[in-house]
């Protein structure tokens, strides 16, 4: 294994590297030792997960014990029974969550979500610190939602700690202020990466906000564009606004990590405009960051869009308008 865990300071334990890491090079994967539906109500997901705890192996219990813990639970069982005022259920319900208060804070404060409707925990990325600026990233792999692999963002030197964005999806684009309450909210600390660090900004944390600003702008534009009727929305402007866009993320400190998904959107925009050139020019700078972090699941994620572009090329080489079954065939993602 490449990384091992220590004790990084402030932030506690986190996951360091052993040696030189090349981007793109896979450095740990992870298989969830817990996973409950991500529908379940705190208190019947208390009683889960203590369910599958009693199933693992001592050093695996030893290990989720030692985890961080989420603030707020004991409160949360306070009002519970401050409201319950005689109700039976509502009783109960506080009764089970203070039953199992340590294993919902620990579990509830180290989750993640997978792409099969779960919540689920993993004991190496659990110890995984967050940076608005990070060095590495987890994806799912291609035929187990629940086992992610985590992957060098940037070459990252032996001794450096492993960081990844715990907000990477939802705040892309939020500024400062935003990304510290959600962080706070969420994990109880205010972020101090070189994106966040210092009360005033310097000239590259400007940059990165101005930035994240102008794209803002543009997608505010593009909806707007889309609120209207489908037989009068133009293609053109929207792929022109996405290229745009695209050019912009391309020069966010995590730019690396997000053109993947404004480049899907992109080639979908240029199918419905007609645009066979900058449909070209998507999928090759689609495919060569597939090749720098290595992906296999955004590998088959890109091969299925070009067999369904390869599908309707007749039509994008017509130069016909858009019907309503090829719009929803390449919806794309704002």
């Amino acid at each position: 294994m490449s990384v091992t865990v220590k004790n990084v300071g402030e932030a506690g334990r986190g996951l360091v590297a052993l040696k030189d890491i090349k981007v793109g090079e896979l450095i740990v994967r992870d298989t969830a030792v817990i996973a409950i539906p991500a529908n379940l109500d705190v208190w019947e997901a208390g009683e889960e997960i203590v369910k599958q705890l009693k199933k693992m192996s001592c050093t695996e219990k030893e290990k989720f014990y030692n985890l961080t813990r989420k603030d707020g639970i004991n409160q949360l069982c306070d009002d519970l029974m401050e409201d319950a005022s005689g109700d039976t259920k509502t009783h109960s319900k506080a009764q089970k969550i203070i039953k199992n208060c340590k294993e919902i804070s620990i579990f509830f404060n180290n989750d993640i979500a997978t792409d099969d409707s779960f919540r689920c925990l993993f004991l190496y990325f659990s110890l995984l610190n967050h940076s608005c600026d990070p060095n590495s990233f987890w994806t799912g792999t291609v035929n187990n939602p629940r086992q992610l692999e985590l992957r060098a963002a940037k070459d990252i030197q032996e001794g450096e700690e492993m960081t990844v964005n715990y907000i990477l999806v939802e705040g892309r684009f939020s500024d400062r202020p935003t990304r510290q309450v959600r962080l706070m909210e969420g994990w109880g600390f205010y972020c101090k990466c070189s994106l966040c660090q210092g009360e005033n900004l310097n000239i590259h944390q400007q940059k990165q906000e101005i930035l994240k600003q102008e794209i803002i702008i543009l997608q505010s534009d593009m909806i707007s564009e889309c609120d209207q009727n489908p037989a009068t929305v133009s293609w053109a402007r929207l792929c022109t606004l996405q290229s745009e866009l695209v050019e912009l993320v391309g020069q966010l400190s995590c730019g690396q990590l997000l053109l993947g998904r404004e480049l899907k959107s992109l080639a979908n925009l240029a199918q419905l405009a007609r645009r066979e050139d900058i449909l070209d020019n998507t999928l090759n700078s689609w495919d060569l960051i597939i090749q720098d972090l290595g992906v296999e699941r955004w590998r088959r994620e890109y091969n299925f869009l070009v067999e369904k572009l390869r599908k309707w090329t007749l039509k994008r080489k017509k130069k016909e308008n858009p019907n309503e079954e090829e719009i929803r065939q390449f919806l794309w993602l704002m």
